[in-house]
């Protein structure tokens, strides 16, 4: 699976160009896939395109929208902006749920999604995008993730967090707040688990930190086997973030 910022479809050159970013996921071989700062539809002048929908054609995947409630803008283009799943395999038990919010802060949401069939039938996937600007605000919207995703099944929860996490597998650092809160709930950074170099996400072009993550419950983390950022595929030019790409598979056994 993978956690991917795209930049409300603004490649570093300004251009809106479908074809890099296919390529990217394509080469990625990710079986589902999360978008952060999507816009859906996209209006351009007096066009309406859907650049998510002929993006999930090119790759053959299913794809959802959950909007956050709000029109953002690219150069050029604007449209409502939200989350997005694109999946291998049919998705079902689709929702988008806002998150709670300060007076003054932008709308948030988390679309969530399990998949309907494949070797990962029955995995849960949740791709939200928090706060930019404080972290109070964003302990606030991942208490509002935390009290809809916790559950037995597998699952999983990614996106822009928008806080700095450790570099590197033993960095010693104290965690933020929201990387704590998640913790302390029994879930998993796969990147601090199983990752493979420095995790950086932001910027695409020489990236400093690491603030795209994908988090598993402990009772799954079992399954985790690769994590790494990708620099492939013109992948600098495409979006302002790296994608975060997790390898997962069943667990050969769980715990108790």
């Amino acid at each position: 699976m993978m956690t991917y910022n795209i930049h409300r479809w603004e490649g570093s050159d300004r251009r809106l160009d479908l074809d890099r970013l296919a390529n990217v996921i394509r080469i990625a071989e990710a079986d589902i896939v999360g978008l952060n700062e999507v816009l859906h539809p996209v209006t351009i002048g007096r066009r309406i395109v859907e650049p998510l929908a002929d993006l999930a054609d090119r790759l053959d995947m299913y794809y959802a929208f959950g909007p956050s409630g709000w029109i953002d803008y690219g150069p050029g283009w604007s449209g409502p902006v939200g989350n997005a799943l694109l999946s291998r395999y049919p998705l079902a038990e689709i929702s988008n749920m806002a998150l709670p919010r300060l007076p003054g802060t932008k709308l948030r949401s988390m679309l969530g999604a399990t998949l309907a069939s494949g070797p990962v039938q029955g995995l849960s996937a949740f791709i939200t995008h928090l706060d930019h600007a404080f972290e109070g605000t964003r302990l606030w919207q991942i208490r509002g993730v935390l009290r809809r995703i916790i559950q037995d099944g597998p699952h999983f929860v990614g996106g822009d967090f928008n806080t700095p996490g450790f570099l590197g597998r033993h960095t010693r650092r104290l965690l933020p707040p929201v990387l704590r809160m998640l913790n302390s709930a029994g879930y998993q950074d796969a990147f601090r688990a199983v990752g493979e170099g420095h995790g950086r996400t932001f910027p695409s072009t020489s990236p400093l930190v690491r603030i795209d993550f994908l988090f598993f419950p402990g009772r799954w983390a079992s399954g985790l086997r690769s994590a790494r950022t990708i620099a492939d595929g013109m992948m600098p030019q495409v979006s302002d973030h790296r994608p975060l790409l997790v390898e997962w598979t069943w667990p050969d056994s769980l715990p108790a």
